[in-house]
């Protein structure tokens, strides 16, 4: 989930949800209450059990060394192998999607809620990106909406980094106080967006969790479509179509797989094309993806046979 959330397009929700903790996730984040909080300083035995903190503890250190691996290693490969590491989450949301899909009785009311699910994820993955803002009440409220993304299947949190402006801001952050190499600025960024992915965290989980308590099967029929509908923002031959030039205040058309400059330009909008005319600018790596995507795919099911197995 921490390697997930460092990058745009792949959600840690997604990561939860196929691995079956999505709804211990959400019960457990709820379970976080001035209540319970209060049990800290009178009884630690059944504080740590109302919190549920052995899955949280583990759960949370494994995403910190996740998010150090995403923030200093993924993102690398984003930027030279980016087709095939899309083509690896590609193949995993996909076959998630017919994983879980399973588990739902498809009838009419489903499937709408399914394709609502599915127009709503593909109408954020074409969105333009915004221009950010260093401004810490702004960095607050994009972390109170980053939240949603950590705990909805198919919406990334880096993606709504990156809508907001904030992603290279953000993991420049980051990378600054991984290597040590950090002043009080970056730290107050960080402050900032994490004092308001807290304060989004418990207001959303209480929200999905009364949906899956009373509205099961419609909740995952939503979340499936959600998932289906993000593959657009997962295709690995991407063409950037036009982006904006922030030096000359204009749009330019870019008709590459690469931006110019990174901090010049910003991606306006995209095209997803077949291999054969991604060649047409850049090597598309074909095998190298249609294997990365079986790689997701067999790893999916293999996390699906031996679940069923254990039950």
């Amino acid at each position: 989930m921490g390697v997930a959330e460092a990058i745009p397009g792949v959600s840690g929700g997604t990561i939860a949800f196929i691995t079956g903790i999505y709804q211990e996730l959400i019960e457990t984040i709820k379970s976080i209450t001035p209540t319970n909080l209060k049990l800290l300083f009178s009884d630690f035995g059944a504080f740590w059990k109302a919190i549920n903190g052995q899955f949280l503890t583990t759960l949370l250190s494994g995403m910190a060394v996740g998010i150090v691996f995403g923030v200093l290693v993924i993102t690398h490969f984003l930027e030279t192998e980016k087709e095939i590491l899309w083509g690896f989450f590609f193949g995993l949301v996909l076959a998630s999607a017919f994983l879980l899909g399973r588990d739902v009785s498809w009838n009419f009311k489903h499937v709408i809620l399914g394709l609502i699910g599915a127009i709503i994820s593909y109408f954020i993955t074409t969105i333009s990106p915004a221009e950010g803002s260093e401004n810490l009440i702004y960095i607050f409220f994009v972390g109170s909406i980053v939240v949603s993304a950590l705990m909805l299947p198919g919406v990334s949190g880096s993606f709504i980094l990156l809508l907001f402006g904030l992603y290279h801001t953000v993991m420049g952050a980051l990378k600054s106080v991984f290597k040590f190499d950090f002043g009080s600025g970056e730290l107050l960024m960080i402050g900032a967006m994490i004092a308001g992915v807290l304060v989004g965290l418990f207001s959303f989980a209480r929200l999905l969790s009364y949906m899956f308590k009373n509205y099961e099967q419609s909740t995952m029929a939503l979340l499936i479509g959600v998932l289906l509908g993000s593959l657009n923002k997962l295709w690995p031959w991407k063409l950037i179509d036009t982006a904006y030039d922030r030096v000359n205040d204009t749009l330019v058309t870019i008709n590459s797989t690469v931006l110019p400059e990174l901090e010049t330009f910003k991606i306006v909008s995209e095209l997803n094309l077949l291999p054969s005319n991604y060649s047409l600018y850049n090597d598309p790596k074909t095998a190298m993806v249609v294997g990365a995507m079986i790689a997701g795919i067999i790893i999916i099911g293999a996390m699906g046979y031996f679940d069923r197995a254990s039950d």
